[in-house]
């Protein structure tokens, strides 16, 4: 019986005796205690080689109850990257008996407040400035369909109607509002976008009127469509604020004892449906300049750099040809199979590297890069839905990247099976953090290759 330790790097072979047997020791449990038993050592094959592409996962639902992220922010070599929430409001109720008739306008802004999670991708040390535009159609869901005569396969991740990260409504051109603000991180910040008043005014003569137009949901949402707040060009980074983000009418009137009192008609989110992240990349002048959905780039094209973004939906195929050949030779039964992926670590102050549960995985996905289907953990229960998160491991100041790494056991069962379902690997981000965050990271790559290794531990039987 020999067992044979291989480490395939993506576009190399790994070598070192030192490191070879460090990486057995902890496995001398299997009993070695026979005669046929030969010596430990490497077995490179070239067969194994595994390559990246650069592909562009598509239908990101982005709707839904959740964080409102808004901002820009560009990044080295990857171009810039830009998220502006829309979202359609509503009276919080449609009781307006209770507006004194001497009332009278003051003022309508647009508030946000900063997420209790904080989230913050980018360089906060400079003033940001963002807009708000009025929407000038309704927003709506779509409901994709499987099947047909294509044979249309859609995400997993899609499991209701929803709006999708990349889709588009029409705004009216001039802005609302415009604030400029220095971003806080780390401090729970209040931001109030003051509304033009002919604007406001309008929609409280309305409301004290009775006007039919306020009278209903149906009616509102037809009269007044809600509201897309704009990063400005120069900004320097994305931040997450809640969902409870409300446009607050302002009001005065003469209450008891001839005393001016101040009062307010709040639009808020009703319709979390109806709310969604609009995300958008610009990478012209990069390596990743052609990327979008079906337009794929290979790592020869991008000097092995591979780019993963929640929101856009970059991500990255790992191929390994000959993977499944070698995994059905007779005799042969692996212990262990580990992927490695090293990470930039370059401004990851501005750009922290996400982890646990915000961590990369593995999905499963068809010819097409449809993602079907996903990695799971190899720790949990059976029949699990667990979806399996790369454990990060940190680099060092002596050259190290930070890396994570990826236990693959249930994935040679995948190609072993019989199975005709999903075997394409995607590194990219976990649902969650895909369609609600501004994460980010990049491969690194070492003389034009990217840094991947496939650790594989097996047992030959003779």
């Amino acid at each position: 019986m020999l067992k044979h330790l291989i480490s395939i790097a993506v576009g190399f072979v790994f070598f070192g005796t030192s490191i070879l047997m460090s990486s057995c020791e902890k496995d001398m449990a299997i009993a070695l205690n026979n005669d046929n038993v030969d010596a430990l050592s490497l077995a490179s094959v070239d067969s194994l080689s595994a390559y990246i592409t650069n592909v562009n996962l598509g239908h990101i639902p982005t709707s839904g109850a959740g964080a409102i992220l808004l901002g820009k922010y560009n990044r080295d070599g990857v171009g810039s990257f830009s998220v502006a929430p829309y979202f359609q409001v509503e009276p919080e109720n449609y009781t307006f008996n209770d507006i004194p008739e001497d009332a009278r306008f003051d003022s309508i802004e647009l508030i946000l407040r900063t997420h209790t999670r904080l989230h913050v991708q980018g360089d906060t040390t400079k003033p940001h400035v963002i807009r708000a535009h009025r929407l000038a159609e309704r927003l709506q869901t779509t409901t994709l369909q499987a099947g047909g005569i294509n044979n249309v396969e859609i995400p997993f991740y899609v499991q209701t109607p929803a709006i999708f990260g990349q889709q588009t409504f029409q705004t009216q051109e001039a802005p609302l509002g415009e604030l400029t603000y220095l971003p806080r991180p780390g401090a729970r910040q209040r931001l109030a976008i003051r509304l033009q008043d002919a604007f406001g005014k309008d929609l409280f003569d309305k409301m004290k009127s009775g006007d039919s137009r306020v009278s209903s949901s149906a009616n509102f949402t037809d009269y007044m469509h809600g509201f897309a707040i704009m990063p400005d060009s120069a900004n320097t980074s994305v931040i997450a604020y809640n969902d409870t983000i409300q446009a607050a009418i302002h009001y005065s009137y003469i209450g008891e004892g001839g005393l001016r009192t101040n009062a307010q008609k709040n639009l808020v989110i009703r319709n979390y449906n109806l709310k969604y992240n609009k995300f958008s990349a610009d990478r012209r002048g990069t390596t990743f300049q052609s990327l979008a959905v079906g337009s794929p780039v290979a790592g020869s094209q991008t000097n092995g750099v591979g780019l993963i973004q929640a929101g856009t939906g970059a991500s990255v195929r790992i191929d390994i040809p000959s993977l499944r050949e070698f995994l059905q030779t007779p005799g042969l039964a692996v212990n262990k199979m580990e992927l490695e992926v090293e990470v930039n670590a370059r401004q990851e102050l501005m750009f922290p590297l996400p982890k646990e549960q915000d961590a990369p995985v593995l999905y499963l996905a068809n010819t097409s890069n449809v993602a079907l289907d996903f990695i799971r953990s190899p720790f949990a229960a059976a029949n699990s839905n667990e979806i399996q998160t790369g454990v990060f491991v940190e680099g060092n100041n002596t050259g190290m990247n930070p890396k994570y790494t990826f236990n693959l056991i249930q994935y040679v069962r995948t190609l072993n099976s019989e199975s005709t379902g999903p075997q394409t690997l995607i590194l990219s981000l976990p649902p969650s953090t895909l369609v609600g965050t501004a994460n980010s990271l990049v491969i690194a790559n070492e003389d034009n290759k990217p840094k991947i290794k496939l650790n594989i531990l097996y047992t030959k039987f003779n």
